[in-house]
C-alpha cells in the first residue's frame, strides 16, 4: 500500500496553483520578467560601430526590416551625405542570435563592391554585436580579402 501523503500533496499544490491563477489570470501576463531570448530580434533601427581589418572604425546605421532586408548607411562624408548606402539580408536564429549580409559600393580608391557576411547575436533588445567576414570585388575583375569584420550597434528610432 502507497503512503497518501505525496499525493494530497501534489493536489494540495495544484489547487493552490489553479485558486491563484483564477483569482488573477493577468498574473503571468503582468509579469516583469525579461522577455525569453528566443523572441529578441534585430528588427529595427541601429546606430552602430563597424570596424574593418586595419582600416579605423566607422559609425554607420543599420535598419534591419521585418520584410528580412537590410539597409546600410554609410559614415557621412565632409558635406553630411552617407559615404555609400548598401543593401542585404538577414536570417533569424536562436536565442537572439542572427545572421546577415551586406553589400555596399567600395567608397574612394578603386571602383568597386565590399560583401560582408556576418553572425550576429542580440545581448538585449537594445544591444548587438556581429562579427563575419568582408571579400572585396574590384571593377577590373580583380578580388581582394577577406578582411575581418567587427559590428556592435545600439538600437535607435527609425527616423
Amino acid at each position: 500500500m502507497q503512503p497518501r501523503i505525496p499525493l494530497v500533496g501534489t493536489v494540495l499544490a495544484g489547487a493552490l496553483l489553479t485558486a491563484s491563477l483564477a483569482a488573477s489570470p493577468t498574473a503571468l501576463a503582468a509579469s516583469s520578467a525579461p522577455a525569453p531570448a528566443v523572441l529578441l530580434s534585430p528588427a529595427g533601427c541601429w546606430n552602430a560601430r563597424a570596424t574593418e581589418g586595419d582600416m579605423p572604425p566607422a559609425d554607420v546605421k543599420l535598419e534591419f526590416r521585418t520584410d528580412r532586408s537590410v539597409e546600410l548607411i554609410g559614415p557621412p562624408d565632409e558635406n553630411g551625405n552617407p559615404y555609400f548606402v548598401g543593401h542585404g539580408t538577414w536570417t533569424p536564429g536562436w536565442s537572439g542570435s542572427f545572421r546577415f549580409t551586406i553589400e555596399h559600393p567600395l567608397p574612394g580608391g578603386p571602383p568597386g563592391e565590399a560583401r560582408s557576411a556576418l553572425n550576429g547575436k542580440l545581448s538585449s533588445s537594445k544591444a548587438f554585436t556581429a562579427n563575419g567576414r568582408t571579400h572585396y570585388f574590384y571593377d577590373d575583375g580583380t578580388t581582394g580579402g577577406p578582411s575581418s569584420i567587427t559590428i556592435t550597434g545600439t538600437r535607435a528610432s527609425c527616423s
